[in-house]
């Protein structure tokens, strides 16, 4: 007879308060149980964490692609004033 099926880890807690008997089995299947519950919810939080750094990496690397063509456009760009201004110069 399972004293913890169908249960949440608070309803768990709730009745493992209510076990008289320290030690019992009905008290060590609940704390079992607890401890199996808060594991499978750390699990899922890592799962996630993993699956939202995946994200964050690929969002990066496509703002650091976009951050190196801005960087050649405005070294071009440079180079254009940089040759216009000699031109003039010289022309003057």
């Amino acid at each position: 007879m399972s004293h913890v099926a169908g249960k949440d880890k608070n309803e768990i807690l709730e009745s493992l308060t209510k076990t008289a008997q320290v030690g019992s089995p009905v008290h060590e299947q609940q704390k079992a149980a607890i401890t199996v519950r808060c594991t499978e919810d750390i699990e899922t939080a890592f799962v996630n964490l993993e699956e939202q750094l995946k994200i964050n990496s690929e969002s990066s690397d496509s703002v650091a692609r976009k951050i190196y063509w801005l960087n050649v456009i405005l070294a071009l760009a440079t180079v254009v004033g940089a040759v216009s201004t000699v031109v003039i110069a010289i022309k003057t």
